[in-house]
């Protein structure tokens, strides 16, 4: 044939080859957008994935299916195991949170004690989520999470020994222990950051964080009912009841521990066997530590995420006593209503790390600052709301007022009509009752009802909420009676929040400020990731300490006796928006910031740079790993794999 001829004939393959290659890309494509490795990528001791990886084998690929039906090592593995072993550590250090009701009059707690014993629950952690975002670093987040969960069990076992927390500083002390756990979330999202590609980093970062964070809506939910089974337990005794109420975070503790060990520490081995392979750099601390806290960009997000972290925990800490002191409920009603705020987690943090990454999408790293300034921003004017609905209205504040006598709203069911039973605002002093109870004006709390309280009321309540009445005209024993009218007839306040008929009011807008609150906080781990890569542990660590010490802040300016609960929220709401104006700052030099796109300033954030040669304790060096023997026994040639 003619040479024409031939390369005619060579031609039509070629085509068709390149054709069958490009179906198979789009197989590929189509099959990993589904959640499978179709390519059978490999880790470097030829363990094979079970999700579609990038080039660094970090999955790139996360769906509704995977982040609910996989638990596959190692990506998902640690997905779960790091958002478990969180919420575990939540749920065991605002347990006294939904037990305070309860504690507080057992131990004698004074307003002071619980505001100090809730700075000291967040307080500690500042320390440790610092500490922890170097052995993320040095050793890894797998190794510091499991052992931390260990580390703290020692003070939830003296919470539960009769004997051992028996005041103030028993109590306080236990808490700061405790709270030590809350640096398990450093440990999440750097483990999380490590497993993920940054396609979709915003969203694991932030379902793992917000379904960890949900420790704390659960345990004020859970923890006023299991006190409730736990007294079935105690005969009734209360200071026995809330010690058994610490079994069950005692037992998440260490499930989650348990759990945190099956998983790897990076896609492709843990750190040891990678530094031995030479696949991973060993971490050199002082490079790491200097690179983090020479960022500029690392310090201003750990300021902001003060004042959504921060808030969220302040409010796990304040949100139970709030409604139970000011609108008037039982702590079991006070406990559902405090957990509308950290339930809000289930999707809301999610919900920030879509937006986050769908903004990334579209309008790049500008579009992730500006997503979360508008968030957080729109977070303190929820906050602001909600402090301001009761404001004008009367509180039991200060403190210090004189008491006066309690009465318990009893129902007016036919029964008791029928046989003459009191209903409506009763006394307990008086009318067949004796009882030396007293409440602060506008006040109640919920108190062990004695047997002979029990054939007075007519009830079989063990416990009984007793309140401050309203005055004016009301139904005592069944009768029309007048108690004043006004604060001049009393010398009292006369119109109390807890009888303005607000907290359904109030349980709706804070659902919508939590939403708020979480969003603002996967927003900002939507970042994180981008401000050092060499130091991602050290920069996870201070942004992560940075939410404790802004309830620090807040609690102990606004929460510890110096303003009403309602006032303080209203101060805490300015203080936020007033901060996140500080995003404005935030810069990257290869993305822009909010107002300048990339290269118009000519400032870098990073004040200190690491050596040239010097990478991220999640990258590795393929091409320096030589023959060696693979996983089991199994020898096999470690190369990258595409």
């Amino acid at each position: 044939r003619s040479r024409g001829g031939i390369q005619r004939y060579i031609r039509v393959p070629l085509m068709e080859v390149q054709q069958l290659q490009l179906e198979i890309d789009a197989l590929h494509a189509s099959l990993e957008k589904k959640g499978f490795n179709s390519k059978g990528v490999k880790d470097v001791f030829g363990r094979e994935f079970s999700l579609p990886v990038d080039e660094e084998h970090k999955c790139k690929k996360l769906s509704l299916t995977q982040i609910c039906c996989n638990f596959s090592n190692p990506h998902m593995r640690a997905f779960h195991t790091s958002w478990f072993g969180f919420f575990s550590s939540f749920f065991s250090t605002f347990a006294a949170a939904g037990l305070i009701s309860y504690i507080g009059p057992d131990l004698n707690l004074t307003a002071e004690d619980k505001g100090n014993a809730a700075v000291a629950s967040v307080a500690g952690t500042i320390v440790f989520r610092l500490l922890m975002g170097y052995i993320c670093d040095k050793i890894g987040a797998r190794y510091g999470l499991g052992v931390l969960l260990l580390l703290v069990t020692p003070a939830i076992v003296a919470m539960i020994i009769p004997g051992v927390v028996t005041n103030a500083g028993g109590f306080i002390a236990c808490r700061l222990v405790i709270g030590f756990g809350l640096a398990t979330f450093v440990a999440c999202q750097v483990w999380c950051s490590q497993q993920f590609s940054k396609s979709v980093v915003g969203i694991a970062n932030a379902t793992a964080a917000g379904w960890g964070n949900l420790g704390g809506g659960v345990t004020n939910l859970t923890m006023p009912y299991i006190f409730l089974i736990m007294m079935s337990f105690a005969n009734d005794d209360i200071a026995t009841a809330w010690r058994l109420c610490y079994i069950v975070p005692l037992a998440l503790h260490l499930l989650g521990a348990a759990f945190v060990f099956t998983g790897r520490d990076l896609p492709d081995g843990n750190y040891r066997e990678l530094e031995s392979s030479g696949a991973k750099q060993k971490t050199d601390s002082k490079v790491v530590v200097v690179t983090g806290i020479t960022n500029v960009n690392a310090w201003i997000l750990t300021i902001t995420y003060g004042f959504c972290f921060g808030v969220e925990l302040t409010m796990n800490n304040v949100a139970n006593g709030f409604f139970a002191k000011y609108q008037g409920v039982t702590p079991q009603l006070a406990g559902i209503a405090a957990s509308m705020f950290g339930l809000m987690n289930l999707f809301a943090r999610s919900l920030g790390g879509l937006l986050s990454d769908y903004c990334n999408t579209r309008w790049g790293m500008r579009g992730r600052l500006w997503s979360c300034w508008i968030i957080q921003t729109c977070e303190g004017i929820m906050c602001l709301v909600l402090g301001s609905l009761t404001t004008s209205l009367d509180a039991p504040y200060p403190t210090t007022m004189t008491q006066v006598p309690a009465f318990v709203n009893l129902p007016a069911e036919s029964w008791r009509v029928a046989i003459g039973a009191p209903y409506g605002w009763t006394p307990l002093n008086g009318n067949g009752c004796v009882s030396s109870e007293t409440v602060l004006p506008c006040g109640s709390k919920q108190i062990k009802a004695t047997a002979e309280l029990k054939s007075c009321l007519q009830t079989q309540d063990t416990l009984i909420l007793v309140q401050d009445p309203p005055y004016g005209t009301m139904l005592i024993d069944g009768v029309n009676t007048t108690i004043g009218t006004s604060n001049a007839d009393t010398g009292l306040p006369n119109e109390c929040i807890s009888h303005a008929n607000l907290f359904s009011v109030a349980v709706i807008i804070v659902i919508i400020f939590s939403v708020f609150v979480q969003m603002a906080e996967g927003l900002h781990f939507g970042i994180v990731p981008y401000v050092s890569r060499p130091a991602l542990g050290i920069v996870s660590g201070m942004v992560g300490a940075g939410g404790n010490l802004g309830s620090v802040i807040a609690t102990n300016i606004f929460f510890k006796g110096a303003f009403r609960t309602d006032v303080g929220v209203v101060n805490l709401g300015g203080m936020i928006i007033g901060i996140t104006m500080l995003m404005f700052f935030i810069s990257f030099p290869e993305h822009g910031s909010m107002l300048f796109k990339k290269g118009v300033l000519k400032y870098d954030p990073q004040l200190v740079k690491p050596p040239a040669d010097y990478r991220g304790s999640d990258q590795m060096d393929y091409g320096k790993v030589a023959l060696m023997q693979g996983h089991e026994g199994k020898s096999a040639k470690v190369v990258p794999q595409a």
